[in-house]
C-alpha cells in the first residue's frame, strides 16, 4: 500500500518507493517495535539558545489497577505490548523565548494526542488508517490553537511558531505528518529520497520554475516560511503521507540546521554505512558534528530510525 494524503509526491519519489527492498519482510516480526531509533540535538556554533525539539517514543496500551477484589494486585500495571513507534522534530521561531516555547508547545500537543488516542488505533484496516490520519491532522490544528493561547497569556509576539515533522510507525506502515521546512528522508537500497517538501518561499519559486533547486538551496527565500504551526490566524496546511516500510530502510527526520550545512549527497553517504543497529548512534553524531564543522549557523537536530 502506498498513498499520499494531501500534496502528491513526485513521479520519481513514487517510483523509488515502489522498488522492492534488498531484504524481504518477515510478517511475524514487529520490526517497528524492535527498530533502533536515535535522536540528537545541538545548539550549533552561532545561536545563543537551542529552539529545536525532538522526541523518540514507544506507544503501548496500559492500565493501572488501583483497587480490585484481589488486594495483592492493587497497583499492578497491565500492558498490551507496543503498538507503534513515534518520532518527531520541531524547529521553533519567534525571538526571545518564543521559539523555544513554540517548539515545546507543538511537541507537547502531539505527545498528548499520541498518549491518549494513538495506542488504541491499530492501523490494520483502511478505515483505521483514515481515522489515524484525521486524528493526526486534528492534533496539529489543536497545537496551533494551544500556541495561540500560550502567546496570548505570555505576551509573546504573534508570529511565534514552529515546524513539525513527525513519523508514526505501525509496522510496516509509516504515517508522516509535516508542516514547515524540517525534512524527512528515506534511505533504501543505497538511495535516498526526500519525502517532504519545504513549505518556504524558495521551494514555491522552484515549483513555479522561477529558480532551480540548486539556487533555492542558498537563496534568502529559503528562510521565509509559507506554512508553519504559528500563533497567527493564518490558515494551516498539514502535509500527510502514508507508505509501506521495508526491512533495511532508514528514516531520517531533521531540521534545516542539518541539511542547510550538509549536502544531501553527504547525508546519503553517511546513511549508506548504517548496516546494523549499533551504527545508528554514531551516524547521528557524525551528522550533527558535520553540520557544526561546516559552520553550525543554526540549531541542528536529527532523528534516525533503522528498521
Amino acid at each position: 500500500m502506498l498513498a499520499a494524503m494531501g500534496d502528491r509526491w513526485s513521479k520519481k519519489t513514487l517510483e523509488f518507493l515502489r522498488r522492492p527492498g534488498e531484504v524481504e519482510r518477515t510478517p511475524t516480526l514487529d520490526v517497528g517495535a524492535h527498530a533502533t531509533i536515535v535522536g540528537r540535538t545541538d545548539q550549533g556554533c552561532v545561536r545563543e539558545k537551542n529552539e529545536d525539539q525532538f522526541v523518540v517514543a514507544s506507544l503501548e496500551r496500559s492500565m493501572r489497577l488501583e483497587q480490585c477484589g484481589y488486594p495483592e494486585n492493587d497497583g499492578q500495571r497491565l500492558t498490551d505490548g507496543g503498538t507503534g513507534r513515534l518520532m518527531m522534530v520541531a524547529d521553533g521561531m519567534g525571538g526571545q523565548q518564543g521559539g523555544e516555547v513554540a517548539s515545546a508547545v507543538v511537541v507537547d500537543a502531539m505527545l498528548s494526542y499520541a498518549s491518549t488516542m494513538m495506542p488504541w488505533l491499530r492501523a490494520a484496516s483502511d478505515q483505521a488508517g483514515r481515522s489515524l490520519a484525521d486524528g493526526l491532522r486534528e492534533a496539529v490544528l489543536r497545537s496551533k490553537r494551544r500556541m495561540q493561547d500560550v502567546a496570548r497569556r505570555k505576551g509573546f509576539d504573534r508570529d511565534m511558531g514552529s515546524t513539525l515533522t513527525l513519523g508514526y510507525v505501525a509496522w510496516p506502515t509509516l504515517y508522516l505528518v509535516h508542516v514547515g521546512d524540517s525534512r524527512a528522508y528515506l534511505h533504501r537500497g543505497g538511495e535516498m529520497i526526500r519525502l517532504t517538501r519545504d513549505h518556504n518561499l524558495a521551494e514555491t519559486m522552484v515549483r513555479q520554475n522561477v529558480m532551480t533547486e540548486e539556487e533555492a538551496q542558498n537563496s534568502r527565500f529559503a528562510s521565509v516560511l509559507t506554512n508553519a504551526v504559528t500563533s497567527s490566524n493564518e490558515e494551516l496546511e498539514v502535509e500527510l503521507h502514508q507508505l509501506e516500510l521495508q526491512l533495511g530502510d532508514k528514516l531520517l527526520l531533521c531540521t534545516d540546521g542539518l541539511y542547510g550545512e550538509v549536502s544531501e549527497r553527504d547525508i546519503a553517504g553517511r546513511l549508506l554505512h548504517v548496516v546494523s543497529p549499533d551504527l545508528v548512534a554514531p551516524c547521528v553524531a557524525s551528522l550533527v558534528d558535520a553540520a557544526n564543522q561546516a559552520g553550525g549557523r543554526d540549531n541542528v537536530t536529527a532523528v534516525l530510525a533503522y528498521f
